[in-house]
């Protein structure tokens, strides 16, 4: 291990020590360079009464991202990306990026469940009217996915300068005057936690394969470059998606906005409904064969309700999105009864449209 990735390692364990209540797992996480469960050393007399040290990761430029302090520049070895089908964020402006540890390959004998090497790293931007706001981290510290703090969560609050950004303990609703909320820990996991073992929501199969934007990373990339340890065979694109393009539009969407929490894995599903809306490489012969055309289409809401005089007991209803439960929700001003649930304050224009001409068209 390089002199600076140990540095990094002892510095995320201080960090997270120092702010367990920061958007990550509340528990101390296992050190590389102790055995688990190791004690830091006592301080020194002299220490004990001086301020604590200021923590690395403390500051977004601690965390590996950024070449220097205003983050307009990125270290050695961080890639951006864009996946194909987008997040809405209240239409927040996004950019992303990923840092893989060298030598290190992604385990995909699973393709539909990426699973990462320790080391990864995923930053998210936000933001709103060219100012940026929010940062997120997420990070793999331990190498099984299912003990608790595998993945630390983070989230940095730009300043008015735009020359630094600070860790937040805590959800911070409307974010420097806008209408940008950054999420609580809570928040953090009840998307990402929903999506197991991968923790991660838009860098996998079927958001890369596509032709990405020159110079950032997509599916061919990725098997050309040997970092997948179990690429797919044939030639670009590896999943072609059903259907028209209002077929292809309308399952990415629900794909990357509401597969996250409906999905087999997800406690969501594993309680009050069995929804399915997230795309499978080996479920795309057909727009039937799809887990949101079988979940969805003419079946039963789990949870029937009333609204404006309208009752909606199906989920989706073809050629009538008026009285399709899942287009209701997304309109809802009903409390609990609105989607996405998590992170989402408005309407999606475009997205709605998407699924109101899919709906129309089956």
């Amino acid at each position: 291990m390089s002199e600076v990735n140990r540095r990094g390692w002892c510095a995320l364990g201080a960090v997270l020590l120092a702010s367990a209540a920061a958007c990550g797992d509340d528990i101390r996480p296992q050190r590389p360079d102790a055995a688990p469960g190791t004690p830091d050393a006592a301080p020194e007399p002299d220490a004990a009464i001086d301020a604590p040290p200021v923590n690395p990761l403390d500051k977004l430029a601690g965390t590996g991202l950024c070449a220097n302090p205003e983050c307009t520049q990125f270290s050695v070895g961080v890639r951006e990306y864009v996946p194909r089908f987008q997040l809405w964020d209240d239409a927040a402006t996004k950019r992303r990026w990923i840092y893989l540890p060298p030598g290190t390959k992604i385990d995909t004998t699973d393709m539909d469940y990426w699973v990462f090497p320790v080391g990864t790293k995923l930053w998210k931007e936000f933001s709103r009217d060219g100012t940026r706001v929010e940062t997120r981290l997420l990070m793999k510290q331990i190498a099984d996915d299912t003990t608790p703090g595998a993945w630390f969560y983070a989230t940095y609050q730009w300043n008015q300068a735009q020359n630094d950004a600070m860790v937040v303990t805590s959800g911070v609703r409307d974010a420097n005057g806008t209408q940008h909320d950054i999420p609580s820990r809570s928040d953090c996991r009840a998307c990402h936690d929903r999506l197991q073992p991968t923790r991660i929501l838009g860098f996998g199969a079927i958001q890369l394969d596509y032709d990405a934007p020159a110079g950032m990373p997509d599916l061919d990339s990725l098997i050309a470059d040997g970092l997948l340890s179990a690429p797919p065979a044939g030639g670009s694109p590896h999943f072609p998606l059903p259907g028209t393009a209002v077929d292809t539009t309308a399952l990415g969407y629900l794909h990357a906005n509401c597969g996250h929490c409906h999905n087999p894995t997800s406690d969501v599903a594993m309680g009050t409904s069995p929804l399915d809306l997230r795309l499978r490489a080996s479920m795309l012969a057909t727009v039937a064969d799809t887990p949101a055309y079988k979940t969805a289409v003419g079946i039963d809401a789990s949870i029937p309700y009333t609204e404006n005089g309208q009752m909606y007991t199906k989920l989706i209803v073809p050629q009538d999105p008026q009285i399709s439960a899942v287009i209701s929700r997304m309109n809802t001003t009903m409390e609990l009864r609105f989607m996405p649930a998590v992170a989402v304050e408005t309407v999606d224009p475009a997205g709605q449209q998407a699924l109101v001409a899919w709906i129309n068209s089956l």
